[in-house]
């Protein structure tokens, strides 16, 4: 099975790696015919430098071009500064330097100008001409420069800030990007400009009139770079776009509408000329582009490429970096309070009942000094004279004679071994009794610490808040009758889309109606919500529609007919998150049951207020162990399927093994991690795989053998249902006449969802 997982992985990365080369074979290719004020453009080499690996195709892309143009003597600087430049980076004894953006881009740049220098000489031309190619070289080495540094921001947190210094980047990758394509050689159309009326229309949409008009000038710029002659038609663009900003709220078509009208008056007031009818043509074809390509897709694609941070994440980043410092302050503290413990538990070690008689008897004694030469003896019968107190409470002049005879002070010795031995023994239990409040106050630290720290996980999450689309659905709920609301619609970690929903009331509408509202106001397919309700608040959590979904069926047999042990809830965390989670009392009967209700109810009540399944498993802990000997524990299994993501996550404290059946292949998931509450350090098992389509989990109490859990391996092709009626056929059968117990089966199997939205 993992011969076949690691094939299919093999195959996956070979068809990665030649798309990849086709692709910058592709890039090269078009980028080659870039002109910067009628100069051949380097943006053929940037591109070859920022293709990594892929050097050899871009420059076959490049010499392409070049020779489809008939300007290959003007192309021979870029091709042998590609040449340079990928035989250098493949000859570098150190990997950290290939992608370090100041060297890369100081590499391209001195081949490119070493190139021209060359060329310069060897081919004498005027001083624009010269002046030209310096400058394209500068260029190349800055959009190299730039590109890396807005690559490795994205690499490092996940999206990129358009704020500050890296919003200037961005646009001047923009301008770039439209100056190469505008000098593509189609003579019925430009793709500068149809890129730019594309690109101008979808920043209108996410922001308004600031958007379309920022973008509309980035255009104007990279048309002027590459045609002057082209720009003055172009500059339309960021009044149009201001304009049309202001129509957002009646959508997408009404935008496009009045963004034509707009044009079209500018271009008859600006006077008709030879690039008129093209210009229109242009957005006119950028415009039927916005309306045609779906808006989920051209989300899903902005967000997987760079993502946008606005004051709104800075502000989560920070509530997150503050709960962090203060769950670590609770470590420090915790781990203060340890020293403390562990150098009073190592005093009280040193500080024993027969040194204490030894200090207040023979310290002023007139043999003290004859006795102490026979220290070996001497230790030896004080520390039987101790344990004999310690045994019966009580010691007497015999005692004394047997094991000190020579003493002068048995009298005194003796009495001072029951005196002290009273308090030694009351101080030994104030001691323990401390001891035992500083252990439950480190427990206590520790559950706040891992609170502390899911808290900030859960903010950290958060990759993008999008307020307009946050104070549209708090708008919606405030029509519909729901004061106080609380909306944020956001992108998780998943690069899944979410909106979170507090109100202070009951929803009682029409919960498939107000999805349907929603997934039309935001873009997106979402899912049912899931519903938490906690005193007066209710938190409404919807997300996208997940790619895998999950059919789970049970089986349950009592041992005695009346009470079962086991107990199990399976419950939505959010739209994503699914949890199943099984608790076998420790024994039969009523008390079994109780036991494993706590912990289960316990549980979900946790893991819904947005804990983790650790500190859920933490917090039950330290609740266990306050509970009496007589009372028995349960034991605790966990199992967390995130949807989106396609993982699922196991924690087992005590439980039985779990099974992942795969492809005919059994695993087995488990370890002999102890029941909850009965050590004050119980860590749990805790692992996480990957799911496929087709997976079955396997959940089972300790009353299935694993003989009979690994019967799943016969039930292929069967559904949850069936898995769950022959395994708990089998396991009835098994146990008749031998060891009775209660039994617990859980199945869950999973399936993926196509490219049409259905279940495969």
């Amino acid at each position: 099975m993992e011969k076949i997982r690691h094939t299919a992985k093999f195959h996956t990365s070979g068809k990665t790696n030649v798309l990849m080369a086709v692709l910058s074979a592709a890039a090269a290719f078009a980028a080659s015919f870039g002109k910067i004020l009628g100069f051949p453009s380097s943006m053929n080499v940037a591109v070859a430098v920022l293709s990594g690996t892929n050097v050899i195709p871009a420059f076959l892309g490049s010499a392409l071009a070049y020779f489809v143009s008939g300007t290959f003597s003007e192309g021979i600087v870029q091709l042998c500064a590609i040449l340079v430049i990928g035989a250098v980076r493949l000859v570098m004894p150190s990997a950290d330097h290939k992608d370090d953006p100041v060297f890369v881009s100081l590499l391209t740049t001195g081949a490119m100008l070493l190139f021209s220098c060359v060329m310069s000489v060897a081919m004498p031309s005027d001083t624009y001409t010269a002046s030209l190619r310096m400058i394209s070289s500068l260029m190349c080495g800055c959009v190299v420069f730039i590109a890396l540094t807005v690559k490795r921001q994205r690499n490092r947190s996940g999206v990129f800030d358009l704020t500050g210094i890296n919003g200037v980047f961005t646009a001047i990758l923009y301008i770039m990007f439209i100056s190469t394509i505008t000098a593509a050689p189609l003579h019925v159309v430009n793709l500068g400009r149809i890129a730019g009326t594309l690109f101008m229309l979808m920043a209108v949409r996410k922001y308004r009139n600031i958007g379309g008009a920022v973008v509309g000038a980035l255009t104007t710029c990279g048309v002027l770079l590459c045609t002057p002659s082209l720009a003055r038609n172009t500059l339309l663009l960021a009044t149009s776009g201001l304009i049309c900003g202001a129509f957002l709220q009646f959508g997408s078509l009404v935008i496009v509408l009045v963004f034509l009208a707009v044009s079209l008056v500018s271009l008859v007031a600006m006077g008709v000329n030879g690039d008129t009818f093209s210009m229109f043509a242009d957005l006119l074809i950028g415009s039927v582009l916005f309306i045609a390509l779906p808006v989920p897709v051209i989300k899903r694609v902005a967000k997987k490429v760079v993502g946008v941070k606005n004051s709104v994440d800075l502000v989560g980043q920070t509530t997150s970096s503050k709960l962090n410092m203060a769950s670590r302050t609770l470590g420090g503290i915790r781990g203060q309070l340890t020293m403390v413990t562990a150098a009073i538990d190592k005093r009280s070690k040193e500080a024993t009942l027969s040194k204490r008689v030894r200090s207040v008897v023979c310290t002023d004694c007139d043999m003290y000094s004859v006795c102490s030469k026979r220290c070996v003896q001497l230790d030896d019968s004080f520390s039987k004279l101790e344990s004999i107190v310690c045994t019966y409470n009580n010691l007497s002049l015999d005692d004394v004679e047997k094991h000190l005879g020579g003493c002068v002070r048995k009298s005194l010795l003796c009495k001072s071994f029951n005196e002290l031995y009273t308090d030694f023994v009351a101080e030994r239990a104030d001691s323990m009794r401390v001891r035992e409040m500083r252990e439950f106050l480190s427990e206590q630290l520790s559950s706040m610490e891992d609170i502390l720290s899911d808290l900030s996980f859960r903010a950290g999450q958060v990759r993008s808040v999008d307020p307009q689309l946050s104070a549209r659905v708090r708008e919606h709920f405030s029509n519909l009758g729901y004061p106080n609301v609380k909306a944020c619609v956001y992108i998780d970690e998943n690069l899944c889309q979410r909106v979170d929903v507090f109100i202070t009331a009951q929803f009682r509408g029409d919960l498939v109606r107000l999805t349907a509202t929603l997934s039309e106001m935001i873009d997106y397919d979402l899912d049912m919500p899931v519903i938490v309700k906690v005193d007066n608040i209710t938190r409404m959590s919807f997300a996208e529609i997940p790619k895998f979904t999950v059919d789970i069926k049970s089986f349950s047999a009592s041992s005695s007919g009346e009470y079962s042990g086991d107990s199990f809830e399976v419950f939505d965390s959010s739209v994503n998150e699914k949890y199943i989670v099984l608790s076998d009392g420790m024994g039969t009967g009523k008390r079994a049951r109780l036991d494993s209700l706590f912990s289960v109810s316990l549980v979900t009540r946790l893991i819904r207020s947005g804990m983790s399944m650790q500190t859920a498993h933490r917090l039950i802990n330290s609740m266990l162990r306050v509970k009496g000997w007589e009372e028995s524990f349960a034991t605790l299994d966990i199992m967390r399927l995130e949807l989106n993501g396609g993982t699922v996550q196991f924690l087992k404290s005590g439980a039985a093994q779990s099974f992942l059946f795969r492809d005919g292949g059994l695993k087995s998931i488990g370890g002999q991690a102890f029941p909850a509450g009965i050590l004050a350090e119980c860590t749990p098992d805790v692992s996480e795989l990957k799911l496929f389509d087709g997976d079955v989990l396997l959940m089972t109490s300790d009353g299935v053998e694993d003989a009979t859990a690994r019967e799943i391996l016969r039930c292929g092709g069967m559904n949850a249902q069936e898995i769950v009626t022959v395994l708990g056929a089998k396991a009835l059968a098994q146990r008749t006449g031998g060891r009775r117990d209660d039994i617990t089966i859980i199945a869950a199997k999973i399936f993926l969802r196509d490219e049409n939205g259905k279940w495969m």
